[in-house]
């Protein structure tokens, strides 16, 4: 019976490709590792890359904490390795899902969406660590990963009016982390907004999560529901606006992503649509908080820098190794999971500010709310909507 091999093979490919699906979708990812350990630990000062995982940095050194690591479990899980799915959880829960280990593969591969899968295995096994079950649990109840209740998501707006003078109106969607915890920079923005002539609209009560949280946590089905909810609430052709970048991602997965704030600030300053003042003679020098989001997003870095040098303020840290940064801490629900060591590399980050500067700004909020609630630095922190109203004025 030549052929009973193969049959015998292929029906136990077919039981695996049903039994873990999200890890056969990758299957391809988990054959090709060269086991070159860029993703663990590479640094290289040619290209801007100082260390890449913040796990592997700030957390432990344990290899399966790794890009690599979160592979070699998911090809052995393939195989039908007995697995310790409890200590699998605690390595692949441990993860910001910044991409950073993807950026830096030399062969393309892709052990974030590994580790996402992995989770994602994980909750159809019912085997997550009770801090992930924990910041599920906020989500569904909250609708934000801060524990801010669901009535005082709008909280930010409260003594803010609709904007009805000018002849353009546009849907401002702050996104979770402006909305309830970053509120100055909600604030900020409707406010640079109206100052360019804009009629702003907000969702009010009706303002809720786009599923990124959920799918950072493994949860691509609960994501995408968050996601059609809030798409059904947005009726017309407004213009969107955006703050989270993280929301951008997640907008962007499906199709249709709107204008970050940033964008939309650096064209309005190009196009003389918004004339902008000094508040004081004070002179700035800021340090750009580069977000690891903002390496797929269509608004990196790049456009902060822009913006500032337009404004005439001198920025002290160079575009060339924003590429490469080591997250922060805020993502992947770091905070919430392992608040400890999203702290840590919160402090990371922090610390490696020049002595020169006099601020730090970011276009994402989410980096800024988190190193703002990490205390890790007395040099102050803003958001880019809040540094531009804060040091400006429109005439």
């Amino acid at each position: 019976m030549p052929n009973a091999k193969p049959a015998e093979e292929a029906a136990e490919d077919s039981e695996l490709k049903m039994q873990l699906p999200l890890i056969e979708a990758l299957k391809k990812d988990l054959y090709h590792c060269s086991d070159c350990n860029y993703c663990v630990d590479a640094v290289w000062e040619e290209r801007g890359i100082d260390h890449v995982c913040p796990t592997m940095q700030h957390h432990t050194r344990v290899t399966s904490y790794s890009g690599r690591g979160y592979i070699t479990a998911a090809r052995a899980w393939r195989e039908g390795a007995a697995l310790d799915l409890a200590a699998l959880g605690e390595r692949v829960f441990t993860c910001t899902t910044c991409g950073n280990c993807e950026t830096v593969c030399p062969i393309g591969l892709r052990p974030t969406h590994v580790a996402r899968a992995l989770r994602g295995e994980l909750w159809a096994q019912d085997a997550v660590p009770t801090s992930a079950r924990t910041l599920h649990t906020r989500m569904l109840e909250d609708g934000n990963p801060n524990g801010v209740p669901r009535g005082a998501r709008m909280a930010w707006a409260e003594d803010l009016a609709a904007t009805t003078h000018g002849n353009a109106a546009v849907m401002y969607l702050p996104g979770c982390a402006a909305a309830t915890a970053q509120a100055a920079e909600a604030r900020a923005v409707h406010a640079l907004l109206s100052a360019a002539g804009y009629q702003v609209q907000t969702l009010g009560e009706q303002d809720s999560c786009c599923g990124a949280p959920l799918y950072e946590l493994g949860l691509e089905e609960e994501a995408n529901f968050m996601q059609a909810a809030l798409r059904s609430k947005l009726k017309g052709a407004l213009p969107i606006i955006a703050s989270g970048l993280e929301c951008m991602q997640q907008w962007t997965r499906h199709g249709a992503a709107p204008i970050s704030f940033a964008a939309w600030l650096l064209n309005a300053l190009k196009s003389k649509q918004l004339r902008l003042i000094p508040r004081t003679e004070s002179t700035h020098r800021v340090q750009v908080l580069d977000s690891c989001q903002s390496r797929n997003d269509a608004d990196p870095g790049g456009a902060v820098r822009e913006i500032l040098a337009l404004l005439q303020i001198e920025c002290s840290a160079p575009q060339s190794a924003a590429r490469y940064v080591v997250c922060c801490g805020a993502g992947g629900g770091m905070p919430t999971m392992q608040p400890e060591a999203a702290a840590r590399m919160a402090s990371a980050r922090t610390h490696a500010v020049e002595v020169a500067a006099t601020a730090m700004v970011g276009a994402d909020s989410r980096c800024v709310a988190h190193l703002k609630r990490s205390n890790a630095s007395t040099l102050p922190i803003f958001s880019l909507a809040e540094f531009v109203h804060q040091a400006f004025r429109a005439p």
